[in-house]
């Protein structure tokens, strides 16, 4: 290894670091993401419990025959980090677009797209530190960059497959990219590093929700979930050589060195299984009273695969994520008489145990979130608002992070597959 290479190792492993985002993108392929509705969100729910309206989940296609409607669905987030000394890191985007179609109250398939994992990351160092080489005094500094993440299109299809037992079964098609640079800066010279990494998979998962409590006049609803693999994920990385950086122009060119006319294009490194993501759902709808509604849910998200940390920066992974929630909803009645019967109210308590895998080490996560809903028109389209205040122990070097989140979404209606009456 060369005297250079060695600097820049040292001046990598002693500096400390400030991190843009949260530090949980930058594990592995990046944070999963478990909820992407605002009706979802209002109750800390993965998407398992029924949340847009009474026995109805977007995420959860087994409760969509209860649907009336055909529907389109997206929602918009928004999300505030606060680490270290009030440092306020903030994201937009668009959570979803889903599209919804029941068939006669019996069955119904579903299209939708979602993000899966967010790896947007920046690592900087909060200080420059000096060394000297060979007789001269460097002055070193890095910063690292990571943008992308991986996405799924969903197939779903649903029914009742018994008596008081609906089932339903998702088909999730990944994929997505990430782009990853570190700058090394020794003195006025810097010098770039940088691979990109392309992503395949698909996944399977189950959805079963029964009343069959009811047959005895016990107003419980229980809902299941399995998720698993078809493909384990895949990824294709091509690794650039360095560059010297000579014009400060941020990216490779004839001015630099090596010019950007004498590069080799990278050939595609493929790691197979690189991510087998298995997950696990239980939940229960406990009705109080008419309208009025307790829910409560545990869910299990793991992977079987241990490779994640190599193309993570903080070389570890996320290993596993244990969710808990526990809400409460008054929903809204099937016949509106006034302006609050077009209104749901929700509110809701979730904690997350994060384990990572290299260190072992455990992220707690917990916060309460509320939510409202309006129906109107005929086709009883929505508008779900929904705000979340929570907070993660435990992670390295940042201490605590105070989690904010805003999310609304828009559903709207038509009518299909109902017979109409012939003129």
């Amino acid at each position: 290894m060369s005297n250079f290479n060695k600097i820049i190792i040292i001046a990598i492993s002693i500096s400390s670091i400030i991190f843009s985002q949260s530090l949980l993108n930058g594990y592995g392929f990046g944070k999963k993401i478990d909820i992407y509705n605002a009706a979802s969100l209002g109750i800390s729910s993965t998407g398992l419990l029924p949340s847009f309206r009474e026995d109805v989940s977007l995420q959860n296609p087994s409760t969509w025959k209860n649907l009336n409607f055909t529907y389109f669905s997206g929602a918009y987030q928004v999300e505030q980090k606060t680490v270290l000394d009030n440092i306020i890191n903030s994201t937009s985007n668009l959570g979803y677009v889903q599209f919804i179609v029941p068939i006669k109250n019996k069955y119904a398939i579903g299209l939708g797209i979602h993000p899966y994992f967010d790896q947007y990351l920046q690592l900087d160092s909060d200080d420059e530190s000096k060394y000297i080489a060979f007789g001269d005094t460097l002055t070193t500094h890095h910063s690292y960059s990571s943008f992308g993440g991986i996405t799924a299109f969903n197939l779903s299809f649903a029914g009742n497959i018994a008596k008081n037992i609906d089932a339903g079964f998702s088909f999730d098609i990944l994929y997505g990219s990430a782009r990853q640079q570190t700058v090394f800066s020794l003195d006025d010279l810097d010098y770039y590093s940088q691979q990109r990494h392309l992503y395949t998979g698909s996944l399977a998962k189950i959805n079963l929700n029964s009343d069959i409590l009811s047959n005895w006049d016990i107003p419980l609803n229980l809902y299941f979930g399995y998720g698993f693999p078809i493909q384990s994920i895949s990824v294709e990385s091509y690794y650039h050589k360095p560059f010297e950086d000579s014009n400060d122009s941020g990216e490779q060119d004839n001015y630099d060195f090596p010019l950007l006319s004498d590069t080799i294009t990278p050939t595609g490194i493929i790691t197979r299984n690189a991510l087998s993501p298995y997950e696990y759902q239980f939940g229960f709808d406990y009705k109080i009273q008419k309208e009025l509604s307790v829910l409560g849910e545990f869910s299990r998200w793991e992977d079987k695969e241990s490779i994640g940390a190599s193309f993570s920066a903080l070389n570890d992974q996320i290993h596993s994520i244990d969710h808990y929630n526990l809400s409460i909803i008054r929903f809204t009645p099937r016949l509106a008489k006034n302006i609050l019967d077009r209104i749901n109210f929700k509110m809701g308590a979730y904690s997350n145990n994060i384990k990572l895998l290299n260190s072992e080490k455990i992220i707690n996560e917990y916060g309460v979130s509320t939510g409202l809903s309006f129906n109107f028109g005929v086709t009883k389209n929505q508008i779900d608002f929904a705000y979340l205040i929570g907070k993660r122990q435990g992670l390295t070097v940042i201490g605590d992070e105070n989690i904010q989140k805003f999310s609304i979404g828009i559903t709207v209606g038509d009518i299909w597959f109902v017979k109409r009456r012939a003129q």
